[in-house]
């Protein structure tokens, strides 16, 4: 979905969205009431609408749900992952003998408050952030960069070193992936056409009263749209009111912080 849905005030959004649902199922009950009833009866179109429903419809929205629900765990934990990874790099990378470390340790520094302090509130719009990413690149050369000492410890710390930096790319990776979430193109498209088929069936249900028929599309309306909606937040997870914090990785910075003084103290 475009980026101004994600900055919707949550009411407006879903009210919007049902709104929606109930203008097509208003169309459908249109339908139904000036050509469909008089080719058939009125029990074989509601058993019809029904079947659609409570079958089709149900499956394809469980299952979106299930699968963005998902898709949000991983991202929580791919992230810990992530902060995780840059505390342990931060240890190693303290522990090297050269002086060249404290170039390190500032660069990662400078990249984890750039994640949190910019890339975060950049995610929150759909965009990534060019700061951030080039910090990232800097850090990286300041490694490769790095020559250890001749002898088999530094040699060993330095070769750990080289790995958790290839796990970090790949958490970051993985992480910046779920930005543009899974509905997009075709995929959007098709999952809008079969709301839109979902609302249209459900404008087919009669009853004795008018009242009672409204009624039945509202609440089964009310059902699909808030469905609708919660997907789609969930689709793009850095966005909306169900949007991915940078929690783990102020955790992990407050805790280098604290490790920084402590150490600066003792020594």
């Amino acid at each position: 979905m475009p980026a101004w849905f994600y900055s919707l005030p949550i009411y407006f959004a879903l009210v919007c969205t049902f709104v929606f649902c109930n203008l097509i199922s208003l169309i459908g009950h249109f339908f139904s009431q000036r050509f469909l009833f008089k080719v058939d009866n009125n029990d074989v179109v509601n058993k019809v609408v029904w079947q659609t429903i409570l079958f089709f419809t149900t499956i394809f929205i469980t299952f979106w749900i299930a699968t963005n629900w998902s898709n949000l765990g991983q991202l929580e934990l791919t992230s810990i992952r992530e902060a995780t990874t840059i505390e342990q790099l931060y240890n190693d990378v303290d522990s090297l003998e050269s002086d060249q470390r404290k170039s390190i340790e500032q660069n990662l520094f400078d990249y984890l408050n750039s994640v949190i302090e910019d890339e975060y509130p950049n995610l929150s719009t759909g965009k990534l952030n060019q700061k951030t990413t080039a910090m990232y690149r800097t850090l990286v050369l300041s490694i490769y960069e790095y020559t250890p000492a001749k002898n088999m410890a530094e040699e060993m710390r330095y070769h750990r070193i080289l790995e958790q930096l290839s796990q970090l790319s790949n958490y970051r990776e993985d992480r910046l992936n779920y930005l543009e979430g899974n509905l997009r193109g075709p995929l959007l498209v098709f999952f809008l056409v079969m709301i839109i088929i979902g609302c249209f069936w459900t404008g087919f249900v009669k009853t004795k009263s008018m009242a009672f028929t409204l009624f039945i599309i509202m609440s089964q309306n009310l059902i699909i749209s808030s469905s609708c909606w919660l997907i789609l937040e969930m689709d793009k997870p850095f966005q909306g009111e169900l949007r991915a914090d940078s929690s783990a990785f102020v955790t992990v910075h407050q805790e280098l912080r604290y490790f920084t003084k402590v150490h600066l103290q003792n020594n």
